[in-house]
């Protein structure tokens, strides 16, 4: 079964999931926008739509499995099929405190929305993608992946660093499918008229989806991937 021209943003917002869906959507896909707040999709998709691209809501909490099922099949149904597009963009960075401090129950809420959220994800849509034979799942990933910090940032140190596991793991288990697997590791953090700007990081994600880099991993250091 073909796929559909359209392109999962999951965990959509005002920075990199935005940037990342203007590309996307300048490539004539359609956007299906995930998040867990109505008003704040209402204004992406207004944004979008004003913009001339097609774009629709959709409301999912990365923590709850059943909501993510109910947005795949809300998906599937409007754009006529399974997406040919994941890009896997939601975090948290709750509950912020040191390691040992913080509530076990909502640290393992946290690896829920940092990880296992982008695994449920890709275990819906691979399976089309495959039979497919093409296909891009993506990921925004952390530099606190590769350096894990603590003092505050232990939560989303181990989110990220799980999240990472799973995209490149992913990548080893499916290559040679045609389907590309690609992680954009952001070392930094993001601020609007920098190298880290959201516009300026976005554009990695269409090198990774197109294959125009070399292996599944571009760490942005603030300087544009190169072939």
């Amino acid at each position: 079964m073909a796929l559909t021209k359209t392109a999962v943003i999951f965990g959509a917002g005002p920075g990199i999931g935005a940037a990342a869906a203007r590309e996307f959507a300048a490539l004539g896909y359609q956007l299906a926008l995930v998040a867990r707040t109505p008003a704040k999709l209402a204004w992406l998709v207004q944004h979008f739509e004003t913009a001339g691209a097609t774009a629709k809501a959709f409301v999912a909490d990365g923590a709850d499995g059943a909501s993510i099922d109910t947005a795949i099949r809300e998906i599937r149904g409007w754009a006529g099929g399974d997406p040919s597009v994941l890009i896997f963009n939601a975090f948290t960075s709750q509950p912020a405190g040191w390691t040992h401090d913080v509530d076990p129950a909502e640290f393992s809420k946290s690896l829920l929305v940092n990880a296992g959220a982008a695994q449920h994800l890709v275990h819906r849509l691979a399976p089309a993608m495959l039979a497919a034979g093409e296909g891009s799942l993506l990921f925004t990933g952390n530099g606190f992946a590769i350096w894990p910090q603590g003092h505050g940032f232990g939560t989303l140190s181990a989110g990220k660093s799980a999240m990472r596991s799973i995209a490149l793991t992913l990548a080893e288990d499916i290559a040679g499918s045609g389907v590309r697997v690609g992680l954009l590791t952001v070392n930094g953090p993001t601020a609007r008229g920098t190298n880290f700007d959201p516009e300026v990081i976005a554009p990695e994600f269409v090198k990774l989806h197109d294959g125009t880099v070399s292996g599944p991993e571009i760490i942005y250091n603030g300087t544009p991937a190169t072939a």
